[in-house]
């Protein structure tokens, strides 16, 4: 290496020549270390508080109490237990809001027609002939399915699991398993001591294998699933959790290579001293995107469907796979449109430099809202309501496995994003141009001053 290549790279970082551009690089790393502390603190407590102490917010989560044992049985032994120990529980610090409703002119579609609707999380649905079944069956004269003793048949546990997954089958379904356990226990005592306390010892020892299997259990409970997601099917849970980080983050890099591909032509028109006609502008900035946005959100919905996720919503959505998979193409389009259109924005605002501290702060509030109800937290997070990836998650349950149908609203919500981004990055574009035109006018005029 020749002597003078060599003396190219002898500066040490301590040389006296760097002082100021030392002291102002410190600076900077000493500012972006206490932004990045606060956003710890702030954004990511956000995220921890959705799931802190969910059991303290149980008492929001309602669950409905049809008891038609005692309607359709006159001293029925397993209604009344259920609805009294249910009722009980509302004592206790953490308990869900029992709410016992009138079963007159009601039917189990009905009760369905509520859970799916969400009027409640879930149903305790005593059902009819509960305790007159067992009696029947003691007594030979009927109250069998298929000529067998189903216990089970006597309550259901009525749930819609693909509402909230997270929420009904590790916490909701388990919970109310939990309830059923004293007052099964209690009327099955009951009805089996009101038997025996008739029974001779012929009677007992003529008791048939079926008898004896009711005798053993009169009562139990089975888990209805209104909209289960089938073991196949959990591929679907990729787009409602991590997929939609991934999805924004590909916004964000949209965004960040379409930033760059402009510079070459900034960079010509600034030598020239030129400008671009602000609707041009705009143009530049938006239909590169509409495009982007278009292929992305094909391929991410192509994805799903290569793993076989559902787009039928399970047959009980009002279209089929072909129809359903563009409903979901263009729910994923619109949704890359409201979160990426929103990064446009902030990138316009915050400029480069500060832009990532915006893609940390919109995936913390997006994704808190998708991972657990706003049912389960403070107040604050009903914000997440407004938010996309609620709006897109709701959509998506909908199109997959049938939950409830809020697609015009979701779609709407989503819509408006969009058309508030779009807004506002014309918006911040003119916020910029003044600003630049008033600091060459000042220039202009520091110019003339020193001129004259």
């Amino acid at each position: 290496m020749a002597d003078s290549e060599r003396d190219n790279f002898s500066m040490s970082f301590r040389d006296e020549r760097l002082r100021a551009p030392r002291r102002q690089m410190l600076k900077v790393l000493a500012m972006y270390f206490v932004l990045m502390t606060v956003a710890v603190w702030a954004l990511l407590s956000i995220f921890w508080g959705s799931t802190y102490k969910l059991e303290h917010y149980f008492p929001n989560v309602k669950l409905y109490v049809y008891d038609f044992d005692s309607v359709a049985t006159r001293d029925a032994a397993l209604g009344p237990s259920v609805v009294q120990y249910l009722l009980s529980t509302l004592s206790s610090p953490t308990h869900l809001d029992v709410i016992v409703r009138d079963p007159a002119g009601k039917t189990f579609e009905d009760v369905s027609r509520e859970i799916v609707g969400e009027k409640a999380w879930g149903a305790v649905v005593v059902n009819a002939n509960a305790t007159s079944n067992f009696r029947s069956a003691m007594a030979g004269t009927g109250g069998l399915l298929d000529g067998e003793w189903a216990p089970s048949g006597a309550i259901s546990l009525v749930v819609a699991g693909a509402r909230w997954y997270q929420v009904v089958l590790e916490y909701l379904l388990p919970y109310m398993g939990r309830y059923m356990t004293t007052p099964v226990l209690e009327a099955s005592h009951q009805a089996a001591a009101s038997f025996l306390s008739t029974a001779t010892p012929a009677t007992l020892a003529g008791l048939s294998p079926t008898q004896q299997a009711a005798l053993a259990t009169p009562f139990a409970y089975q888990n209805i699933d209104l909209r289960p997601i089938l073991s196949h099917q959990w591929a679907g849970a990729a787009p409602l959790e991590a997929g939609l980080i991934y999805y924004i983050i590909f916004a964000f890099h949209i965004a960040i290579f379409l930033f760059f591909s402009r510079m070459p032509l900034q960079m010509a028109m600034q030598k020239r001293g030129v400008k671009l006609r602000f609707v041009h502008l705009y143009l530049l900035r938006i239909a590169p995107l509409v495009v982007a946005y278009f292929i992305l959100s094909l391929a991410y919905s192509l994805i799903n469907l290569a793993f076989l996720v559902p787009v039928d919503g399970n047959g009980y959505a009002d279209f089929g796979p072909q129809p359903g998979f563009m409903v979901f193409w263009m729910l994923n389009y619109i949704t890359l449109g409201s979160l990426g259109l929103a990064m446009e924005a902030m990138l316009t605002l915050l400029t480069l430099k500060f832009f990532p501290l915006f893609l940390i702060t919109w995936i913390i509030l997006n994704i808190t809202s998708s991972f657990f109800p706003a049912t389960l937290a403070q107040e604050f997070y009903h914000y997440g309501y407004a938010m996309p990836f609620w709006h897109c998650t709701t959509a998506t349950k909908h199109i997959m496995w049938g939950t409830r149908d809020r697609l015009g609203l979701n779609f709407g919500v989503l819509a408006a994003w969009c058309c508030l981004s779009l807004c506002t990055i014309g918006l911040f574009e003119l916020f910029w141009r003044r600003m630049g035109e008033r600091k060459e006018r000042k220039e202009r005029a520091k110019d003339v001053e020193g001129r004259g």
